[in-house]
């Protein structure tokens, strides 16, 4: 149960992270005006899709296996993907971002995904079903950082190399900025839960002990009401 409970937070970010991707170059496809580079969008959102449906599934077979009271804190909600900062509520890197910085950005992100993957092969066995499945995400993970790098090379032919990975080392920090953030945030609800149970269980036992008939008025000569009184 240990395993399983450690295992829970991996693949519901990790189906989160996927997801976004998808969304995102889903957005970076409806904003192109080239044909073959919409394609190439369009087909590298489908393989995010696929990924964050996979990884959905690895966490539901361990969500059903945990307690309910455990598996309801890693059901997905929509909203998440924006509160985890997963997507800007700012709107899409693609509306944001240079052409070129967008296409670093991807450049880098999918060799970093492919390196996080690694630790989740490791995490379920190689040789398992899903050892399978991660293994063929990794590959897709590959080919995306690949076409990346081949745009850059067609487009950016003055890019050096050096600037690539200064690229890479400001991605990797605000992948850790993000971990920190939502463990801050986990931090603080398990803060801050207690504290409001704590108020609210305080407020109901004070409701509990007003005397509700002082708010009838009907027929009531409020000038004979003691000063005492909540009214």
């Amino acid at each position: 149960m240990k395993k399983i409970i450690s295992e829970l937070p991996i693949f519901y970010e990790t189906a989160h992270a996927e997801l976004a991707s998808a969304l995102e170059m889903l957005a970076a496809c409806k904003r192109t005006n080239s044909p073959r580079q919409a394609l190439g969008y369009f087909m590298h959102a489908k393989d995010e899709y696929n990924h964050a449906r996979s990884f959905f599934k690895m966490l539901s077979v361990r969500g059903k296996r945990a307690s309910i009271k455990i598996a309801r804190d890693f059901r997905f909600k929509p909203p998440s993907l924006i509160t985890k900062g997963y997507i800007s509520k700012q709107g899409f890197l693609i509306e944001k971002m240079k052409l070129k910085d967008f296409i670093a950005f991807v450049y880098t992100n999918e060799l970093l995904a492919k390196s996080s993957f690694e630790n989740i092969l490791t995490l379920v066995g190689r040789r398992t079903e899903e050892g399978a499945e991660i293994s063929s995400i990794m590959s897709d993970e590959l080919r995306h950082h690949g076409m990346a790098k081949k745009h850059f090379l067609n487009h950016y032919p003055a890019l050096q190399p050096w600037q690539l990975m200064i690229y890479r080392i400001r991605e990797t920090i605000n992948n850790k900025g993000r971990k920190i953030y939502d463990a801050n945030l986990k931090f603080l609800d398990r803060l801050l839960t207690p504290l409001y149970k704590t108020m609210a269980y305080l407020a109901g036992t004070i409701a509990k002990k007003l005397n509700l008939n002082e708010f009838q008025r009907k027929d009531k000569n409020l000038m004979n009401i003691s000063s005492n009184s909540i009214l």
